[in-house]
């Protein structure tokens, strides 16, 4: 059934004497006194009206406006409606009848006419429709052809599809659960203590031996902290003992110098006699045995005077000993506050930080993550029932997304070991461990990211059993 809707004709309306307000582009308003379903007339004074303006029709006491198109005409006054959409021609048809009509427009009336569609499109196929559509058909041979060379591809599709389905099912174990993982060694605090330094940062290159972390213990640390004071104290006692030591040598070089003096002083006049021919007078004599039994010890104050220097040297070799003590003292205290620094067992790069300086941990807490230097790992699950198909040196297949690209690269199965599913514990199988060829650390870092998720396949060697030879018993 076909429904058509075709709009009233403007060649058949009639004209209607019915003020119809008009407002130009230019906001200059006016009244057309005549119009019907083709166009409106205005007066002379009115001027040119062709071009866009403002319709509005009043109903019940308020104005339904719309933006119709005016063109001029052969006839004087009068200006056509040019490209009227349905609804503007269904509302202009809805008073142009009630006026002919001689009643009001109901509230429904308006409504329907408003909702009219924009686009009413025939329901059915015209002739002409009907005429191009069989100008345009093929052949019968024709289509029977394409028809039979459609059906032999779609097959084809799904043999092939199938086959292959089956193929890669009989040639692979696919493996669950596939990962990357990386060989991180994790380091835990060995007592429990405050964190005291930091030393690395994520991504640090460290060696085996170098400071991680470093943690105290203040009981530990006050310990040190007490030989360091006594080591201060003993510095400081050795010094004054070397001072006392100084001071009594010098003072015993004063006095020489004294006596040096006061034999200058005697000595200088006479000099400059001839000392071959005349006597020494009693003074200078006197003056130059004195210096003579002084610089020998033979002085008065000789004896004690040495007895002091050996008495403050060995005060001083006293203070010194006692200073190595201490000293020895503070090496066993750092060597025991040195337990609690945690260092790299092996070359490898930081991965993750679990302490800041200043926090607490307690013993056997985890503080860093250190990744081997080693490329990094594949890891999938099987289930046991293919234990007897999977082996160490198994060939694998590799398959994972970088930067938008998929990559797929050749492996073999490193280790094995039962375990159960990392989604399901309750399943007991085998985890595979595989080792991806030609990569090295860098390329492995920088491709398998760490939990990553890969697609990792096991290669079958179907034909080893049939030409391999039958196994041997032990």
């Amino acid at each position: 059934m076909n429904i058509r809707h075709e709009c009233p004709l403007p060649d058949l309306s009639f004209s209607v004497t019915a003020p119809l307000s008009v407002t130009k582009a230019n906001g200059r308003k006016f009244v057309a006194q005549r119009w019907s379903l083709a166009g409106l007339w205005c007066d002379e004074d009115a001027g040119d009206m062709t071009g866009d303006v403002f319709l509005s029709v009043p109903f019940q006491g308020v104005d339904v406006s719309f933006q119709v198109t005016l063109t001029s005409t052969d006839m004087p006054g009068f200006f056509a409606f040019q490209d009227l959409t349905v609804r503007q021609r269904e509302t202009l048809g809805l008073f142009h009848q009630s006026l002919l009509a001689g009643r009001m427009v109901s509230a429904g009336e308006m409504i329907t006419a408003l909702d009219t569609p924009v686009d009413l499109v025939p329901m059915g196929e015209t002739e002409e429709e009907q005429i191009v559509g069989e100008a345009k058909a093929k052949p019968r041979g024709a289509r029977i052809l394409w028809n039979a060379v459609s059906y032999v591809l779609i097959a084809l599709f799904l043999v092939t599809f199938l086959g292959t389905q089956i193929w890669q099912r009989l040639s692979y174990i696919a493996l669950d659960h596939g990962r990357f993982i990386a060989p991180v060694v994790a380091y835990e605090a060995p007592q429990a203590g405050y964190v005291g330094k930091v030393a690395v940062a994520v991504g640090d290159q460290v060696k085996a031996g170098d400071i991680l972390v470093r943690l105290e213990d203040p009981d530990r640390q006050s310990d040190v902290e007490e030989v360091r004071a006594e080591i201060l104290l003993a510095e400081q006692q050795l010094r004054m003992a070397q001072d006392r030591l100084a001071r009594h040598i010098a003072r015993r070089a004063a006095e020489k110098a004294a006596l040096q003096r006061a034999f200058d002083v005697l000595w200088g006049p006479w000099q400059h006699n001839d000392p071959h021919l005349q006597t020494y007078p009693a003074e200078i004599e006197a003056a130059r045995l004195t210096l003579y039994n002084f610089d020998r010890g033979r002085d008065a104050e000789a004896l004690m005077h040495l007895d002091m220097v050996q008495t403050l040297q060995d005060a001083a070799h006293q203070r010194e000993l006692e200073l190595r003590r201490w000293k020895r003292e503070l090496r066993h205290r750092k060597a025991a506050a040195d337990e609690l620094v945690v260092r790299a067992k092996s070359n490898g790069t930081v991965h993750h930080l679990h302490t800041v300086k200043g926090s607490y941990v307690a013993r056997g807490a985890l503080v860093v993550e250190v990744e081997d230097n080693a490329p990094r790992l594949a890891m999938g699950w099987v289930d046991d029932d293919l234990a007897a198909s999977v082996f160490v040196g198994m060939q694998a297949e590799v398959a994972f997304m970088h930067r938008g690209q998929s990559k797929r690269m050749l492996g073999v199965v490193s280790d094995l070991q039962a375990g159960t599913h990392t989604a399901q514990p309750d399943r007991f199988g085998l985890v595979v461990t595989i080792k991806a060829q030609d990569t090295g650390v860098k390329n492995s870092r920088k491709w398998f990211r760490r939990n990553a998720p890969a697609q990792l396949r096991l290669k079958r060697d179907m034909f080893a059993g049939w030409f391999g030879g039958a196994d041997e018993s032990p």
